[in-house]
């Protein structure tokens, strides 16, 4: 038997250690049982993929069965073979992650943190965390402007409130360790399993060129939930400002007002105005040229179809 203390951290925090020590030690009644945690896991992946999040519940009895569903979980987004959505499943778990946090003791805030090698110290009533750390996990993210939070002596002064916030952006990162799975080490009943799990459909929209940049018109047309950050220095700053002659200004709108489109797929993004701003000026000062058309279905053609098209060829 778990304590229960142990149980609760793990099912609250499932990329743990302490959570992966609970799941090995189970492993027989993962196995036995595997029917009933394989549709736990495929309505986990459904709901991170189709809603965008997790919703973290406090429950009494299940966390054990969740733990084991969490572990499938990650198999089973792993088959579906689409880099994106192994993101968004990251993004949700992450995000529930962060809601457990937040009615967590601070105990477990700071254990939490530390597991994920972020070293942070109690101070009154505030988190200390150094500012370069602060700048890296908090980038993009709604509410943690450096301008909201106390400085002192290269130091960041964080509330209650806004530590889950800062630690989502790790727990994503350590989420994503290790996906996706490879093919070869998931069972092959799992992989008839994930056939079933209900997604959302990517876009079909299909690019008819008829020019050799004109594509670039229909990508901006088309919003991507993920490689947003080399489609903006590779492809969309140059041939704003180098093949449509627009102004760093001009350029730097478009871009913004694609990003936001983006986002509405997939929030999760670094990306903000000072890196477009820098893309656009770079790009300019460069005389760089956005990438071909064949060298653009490498990053893109996961997310879009674009198989069958006029126009450029090589």
């Amino acid at each position: 038997m778990h304590r229960e203390d142990e149980l609760l951290f793990a099912y609250n925090y499932p990329f743990s250690s302490e959570a992966k020590r609970i799941i090995e030690q189970e492993s027989e009644y993962a196995q036995e049982k595997q029917h009933i945690f394989l549709g736990l896991a495929k309505a986990r992946v459904e709901e991170a993929i189709n809603s965008g999040g997790i919703k973290y519940q406090k429950i009494k009895y299940g966390k054990l069965d969740n733990l084991i569903g969490y572990a499938y979980a990650r198999l089973l987004v792993s088959v579906i073979g689409n880099h994106g959505f192994v993101r968004k499943y990251a993004a949700a778990e992450a995000q529930r992650c962060r809601e457990a946090l937040g009615s967590d003791s601070i105990e477990n805030s700071v254990k939490v943190a530390n597991a994920l090698g972020i070293n942070i110290d109690e101070n009154e009533n505030y988190f200390v965390v150094k500012f370069d750390l602060f700048i890296r996990l908090s980038s993009g993210k709604p509410g943690m402007h450096l301008t909201n939070f106390r400085l002192n002596k290269g130091f960041v002064f964080l509330d209650r409130q806004h530590l889950p916030l800062l630690l989502e952006t790790a727990v994503e990162k350590e989420i994503l360790k290790g996906l996706p799975i490879k093919i070869s080490e998931i069972p092959k009943n799992i992989l008839s399993f994930a056939k079933d799990i209900e997604l959302p459909p990517l876009p079909e929209k299909i690019w008819k060129a008829t020019g050799s940049v004109s594509w670039i018109e229909v990508l901006l047309s088309t919003p991507i939930p993920d490689v947003r950050h080399r489609v903006v220095n590779l492809i969309l700053a140059p041939y704003l400002v180098n093949v449509k002659g627009l102004t760093e200004d001009a350029a730097f709108k478009i871009i913004s007002d694609y990003i936001d489109k983006c986002k509405e797929l997939d929030p999760n993004t670094l990306i903000n105005e000072s890196y477009i701003k820098y893309q656009c000026r770079y790009a300019k000062r460069r005389g760089l040229k956005p990438l071909s058309l064949r060298k653009a279905k490498d990053i893109l053609g996961e997310f879009l179809k674009i198989d069958d098209m006029d126009g450029e060829k090589k």
